[in-house]
């Protein structure tokens, strides 16, 4: 494959195990690829930086190495880009502590495989999602994501993951910090709107805006989201007691828990959510803000190696 590759690598992914890895999966990529270039975030933002910056230096592919949050900051640079047509296409080499984008991509871990996908070049466009909320010195903000987005529990979670060492990885990490926020977390106050229609109002315990199927390290929260479809999946876990979402997570895990009498699901381009009291928000994984937001299907597309 003659065509420029550039790899972003977090290399405090996966509890730090991203950056033990890499020289022996860096060998296979340059291997395999000639025009083959890498480099290493080392603070949050980066990785915007370095796909504009790749984007606008004409880079065929941009190679994600890490997890979700990655690839969230990749997405967002790569549509920051300063191009009247945007041609470099994403590779997912998925290195996160949940990597749950991947989990719907069903994209192989095996690195054989993985190049063997990357020679073939088969991709498809992914509509992005816009989302507009209160950042962390309460301002507005405007942020692409690609995979999922929650307010509620869900976002006091990855808040919790976030500040977190993450040496212990996977969906085991994530299981650790559902019961300890858990413990003390309080349902919200929320009211909801989809496609400018009230669908609920009341307490909840999370609100999900799904794109793609998986959160949480592989809870399948949003088994009707289409990732490939113009069209976002609210999913509602309303006022749940302790006991109730302890009790439904192994049905969320197989993705059976949408026939609870505490679960919504719905399909909308645009979703409005409103509160009265501080509700955090994260966007594929990461703790970015507060409610009230909004999220919208967007025009802009990604093409996505698969």
């Amino acid at each position: 494959m003659g065509k420029k590759i550039m790899a972003v690598i977090n290399p405090v992914s996966s509890g730090g195990k991203t950056a033990k890895r890499w020289p022996k999966i860096n060998k296979y990529f340059k291997d395999e690829f000639a025009n083959f270039t890498e480099k290493f975030t080392t603070k949050p933002g980066d990785a915007v930086k370095i796909a504009k910056e790749a984007v606008e230096k004409d880079y065929d592919y941009l190679l994600a190495v890490g997890g979700d949050g990655t690839v969230n900051e990749i997405v967002n640079g790569m549509l920051l880009a300063k191009t009247k047509n945007l041609k470099a296409k994403l590779i997912i080499y998925a290195q996160g502590t949940g990597s749950d984008l991947s989990r719907t991509l069903n994209l192989p871990k095996e690195i054989s495989k993985f190049i063997e996908l990357i020679k073939r070049g088969k991709s498809r466009k992914i509509k992005v999602i816009e989302a507009e909320f209160s950042n962390s010195e309460q301002e507005k903000e405007n942020r692409y994501f690609f995979n999922v987005a929650d307010c509620g529990m869900g976002a006091e979670v990855a808040k919790k993951l976030n500040e977190d060492n993450k040496m212990i990885s996977g969906s085991l990490n994530y299981l650790i910090k559902i019961f300890s926020v858990l413990f003390n977390y309080q349902n919200k106050e929320m009211k909801i709107e989809a496609d400018n229609k009230l669908i609920y109002q009341g307490k909840t315990n999370t609100a999900v805006i799904a794109h793609g199927n998986y959160f949480g390290g592989g809870i399948k929260v949003a088994p009707e989201a289409d990732l490939y479809g113009s069209s976002l999946n609210l999913v509602l876990l309303k006022d749940f007691s302790k006991l109730g979402i302890i009790l439904n997570m192994i049905k969320g895990y197989q993705g059976n828990h949408l026939s609870h009498t505490l679960v919504e699901s719905h399909q909308a381009k645009e979703i409005k959510i409103i509160t009265t009291e501080e509700v955090k928000l994260e966007l594929d994984g990461e703790s970015v803000g507060f409610c009230d937001a909004s999220f919208e299907i967007s025009d802009k597309k990604i093409s996505v190696i698969i």
